[in-house]
């Protein structure tokens, strides 16, 4: 199966959140934190680790980017600042990322 992501707006937290689909892993927001920092030089600033719950802060200068993994949602990821340029740029981003994620998961099947 393919990993994608699906654009959603959160009504509770006011924010455009991309929910990656087929990729619900634990660690799977530190592995796109490498392929953030290899393609974009992106660096991991802050980590949070709960019960249920892992929040990664990956920045770049001004732009950050909030990685949730959720054992209720799976992985989400989202723009610190949410104007609507932030938004498209972490869109094309991500889809870049996401492109490399299933062209290496293809390469070892």
């Amino acid at each position: 199966m393919m990993v994608s992501f699906v654009k959603s707006y959160n009504e509770g937290k006011s924010r455009v959140e991309f929910l990656l689909v087929n990729f619900d892993y634990y660690d799977g927001n530190e592995y796109l934190a490498q392929i953030f920092n290899e393609e974009y030089g992106f660096c991991v600033c802050d980590k949070y680790n709960g019960i249920w719950f892992e929040i990664i802060h990956i920045c770049l200068g001004d732009c950050i980017y909030e990685m949730l993994w959720h054992e209720d949602v799976g992985n989400v990821i989202y723009s610190i600042e949410q104007s609507q340029n932030a938004n498209d740029l972490l869109e094309e981003r991500l889809s870049k990322v996401i492109d490399i994620v299933n062209k290496r998961i293809q390469h070892k099947s």
